[in-house]
């Protein structure tokens, strides 16, 4: 089957539109040309920032209506669920899009899966282009496989679900209370299923193994005044993490860390974050010329070199392992073998880094550190199902991309990869939608269908931005209640349940 008669039978499963001529897939939708100005069209996959800068970009034109479709009942994506809960500040950045939800010409459909609740063939019909701004939030997991539930399997020890091998997604997506998504109940019933563990090791040299070592060992109390779960809150109290292990691949000079986050995490309160000198002095050796010549790594350095002079106050003291609790960066280590102690507790061996030369043999040595919970913080990459979609749309309405009658583009981390901060994003969705108004130039196909129509007639429970403003009172008057910022909504079904109610007191 050929991949023009495959995305036909999808669309026939959908139920809607479900016909397909061979050759060329007509416009279903109702379109005319014409000369007069009439408002394009532009449909955006995905909420998050980039989707937002995208959109308020867009609108500077008065002539481009805007649509966004996003899976869950909220927009904001990373802000609201992948931005650590006591970074507030980042948080409240989802205020900057204000204006862009106040315009008349753009409008909000969550709780829509594009390629699920609707098919690309559908918003063809009804768009003079799309925009894919789905991110990367699937796992990229260099070292360990992955199970057909995307669970981690230990190498050779088959430790499989529940092992207390974890992607960091599963714990961000768990303290942000992710509409509890299959993986936060996962590591949420292992964390609970013993008590009172005290060491945790993470693996990763950039910001996000920072975040996770920071909330697992921040103070409650601290955390209890944010919009964090209080499931994940729970399952913290339950426990005593003391020491906290960063172990990374190559060196600080190497590391993608900001040097904000790692001032936060040296200033946390009755904490201290070491750096043995035997592993600065390796970072130092294979350190090569070009690395550390910029003013920011040389800062870096400076921050480390603190670490490492915490590292001696706390050797000739031992004290402060009791009274302190630690956090401690091992550089150019990797795993060698996890071995079951018991049900949970593993020992985890590291081996020097094997493309070392052997001429810093005086530097290998193995390290057994004995936790039950290990993190992998390494790296996130786009989800195959949306890269096969815009893939394979791409390539089935090549001609109308020529002929300027449909546009698809790309922008944020679909595009880009991983890379960078939510500031980040502003310059390369100013870039994609440089594109689309390039291509709507030379548009002359418009549309007065309402995609609206279509999901109403495929009974799809779609949240508009209405919606979501009331979902969203809800959840801070619940924090208000409890003395935080705001306590989110859990769970799918109560967030349908609560507009439900909502329509019925409003007849």
């Amino acid at each position: 089957m050929n991949l023009r008669n495959l995305l036909c039978n999808r669309a026939q499963r959908a139920k809607v539109g479900g016909w397909c001529l061979e050759g060329k897939l007509p416009f279903t939708g109702k379109f005319f040309h014409t000369n007069e100005a009439k408002p394009f069209k532009v449909g955006i996959i995905g909420a998050g920032p980039s989707a937002l800068y995208c959109c308020k970009h867009l609108l500077k034109h008065e002539r481009v209506k805007v649509d966004i479709f996003e899976k869950l009942p909220n927009p904001y994506g990373l802000i609201r669920y992948g931005v650590a809960p006591d970074h507030i500040n980042v948080k409240n950045t989802y205020r900057t899009f204000d204006p862009v939800f106040l315009s008349s010409n753009y409008r909000f459909f969550g709780n829509v899966h594009v390629g699920v609740d609707l098919t690309m063939e559908e918003l063809r019909d009804h768009y003079n282009c799309v925009i894919f701004c789905c991110g990367a939030s699937e796992v990229s997991l260099p070292i360990w496989q992955k199970d057909e539930d995307n669970a981690l399997i230990g190498g050779g020890n088959q430790h499989g679900k529940g092992s207390g091998l974890f992607h960091a997604r599963d714990l961000i997506y768990f303290y942000n209370n992710m509409y509890k998504d299959m993986r936060c109940r996962r590591i949420d019933n292992y964390l609970n299923s013993f008590e009172n563990f005290t060491t945790s090791v993470i693996i990763g040299n950039g910001n996000v193994s920072l975040d996770i070592a920071r909330i697992l060992i921040k103070s409650p109390d601290d955390l209890n005044k944010t919009d964090i779960s209080s499931d994940f809150l729970k399952v913290i109290k339950r426990h005593n993490i003391k020491h906290i292990y960063i172990v990374g691949r190559r060196g600080f000079w190497q590391s993608s860390f900001t040097n904000a986050e790692l001032r936060e995490l040296i200033s946390l309160e009755n904490t201290k974050v070491i750096l043995s000198k035997k592993n600065y002095d390796l970072c130092c050796l294979l350190k090569s010329d070009e690395e550390g010549n910029t003013n920011m790594k040389k800062r870096q350095h400076e921050i480390f070199q603190k670490m490492v002079k915490n590292y001696e106050e706390v050797e000739k003291n031992k004290d402060f392992y009791k009274t302190h609790k630690i956090i401690e960066f091992i550089f150019y280590f990797e795993i060698k073998e996890i071995q079951p102690i018991d049900s949970a507790m593993k020992n985890v061996q590291f081996e020097l880094n094997k493309n070392i030369p052997m001429s810093y043999s005086s530097f290998k040595e193995n390290k057994v550190l004995v936790t039950p919970l290990v993190i992998f913080a390494t790296g996130f990459k786009k989800s195959n199902f949306t890269e096969n979609l815009y893939n394979q749309s791409v390539q089935m309405f090549g001609e109308d991309i020529e002929q300027h009658k449909f546009g698809i583009f790309k922008a944020g981390w679909f595009d880009t990869g991983p890379k960078g901060n939510i500031a980040s994003q502003i310059l390369n969705s100013k870039y994609s939608t440089h594109l689309v108004l390039n291509f709507l130039q030379k548009v002359d196909t418009f549309f007065d269908n309402d995609i609206s129509i279509l999901l109403r007639r495929k009974q799809i429970p779609y949240v508009s931005f209405d919606d979501w403003t009331y979902l969203h009172q809800l959840e801070k008057q619940m924090g208000e209640q409890q003395n935080k910022i705001g306590q989110k909504f859990s769970q799918m079904g109560e967030v349908l349940r609560v507009l439900k109610d909502r329509m019925g007191q409003s007849h």
